[in-house]
């Protein structure tokens, strides 16, 4: 069986570097035989930029959150995944604003209380992100890359990632890589057998 894959893309830059290597990353899963949706964070109506701390998500048996907006309705598809890669350059050592809205928002796909103290939609999934950075790996994309590691280790998730470190600002500077454009292949043949 194939695997069913989502792309939350984070970039504001449309025809940036981080939406480039994604392309690549999807376009060679689908090759390798995964099927492949996207989600296009940046795009999405939300009547409120993130979660409001409600607490009305614990209170229901659904994993959903209750603003029932277009963020809402996108985060209610992800547990449909196997694998949820989010496709982000790195923004102030974290995710750009406009991806932060919707991962702030998969706090109603965990219940956090009950007998085993948490339970997840997610569980069993693989969390997985593909990031550009200005700079290096550490203390830079280490970070951003612990931010998703980290929720994925406790949620019993398996964890991917592929990094871009020290990546030109100009658009199109990773496609004239030979060895970024092959990362990305790799990633995403990696991920349709995650």
């Amino acid at each position: 069986m194939s695997k069913k894959i989502v792309v939350v893309q984070g970039s504001p830059r449309k025809k940036g570097n981080t939406r480039d290597m994604a392309a690549i990353a999807m376009a060679s899963a689908k090759e390798s035989g995964a099927k492949v949706m996207e989600i296009d964070a940046v795009d999405l109506k939300f009547k409120e930029p993130g979660c409001l701390g409600c607490q009305k998500c614990q209170e229901s048996d659904k994993y959903q959150c209750v603003l029932n907006d277009e963020v809402a309705q996108q985060v209610a598809t992800l547990p449909e995944y196997d694998t949820i890669v989010l496709s982000t350059p790195i923004y102030w050592w974290s995710y750009p604003a406009q991806l932060k809205i919707l991962i702030d928002r998969m706090y109603c796909l965990s219940k956090f209380s009950g007998p085993a103290g948490y339970s997840s939609a997610l569980t069993g999934k693989t969390l997985a992100i593909l990031a550009t950075g200005g700079g290096g790996l550490e203390d830079n994309l280490s970070l951003l890359e612990s931010q998703w590691q980290q929720p994925a280790l406790m949620l019993g998730t398996k964890f991917l990632s592929c990094l871009f470190p020290d990546v030109p600002p100009e658009p199109g500077s990773l496609l004239k890589d030979p060895s970024a454009v092959e990362k990305a292949k790799d990633f995403g043949r990696l991920l349709a057998g995650s």
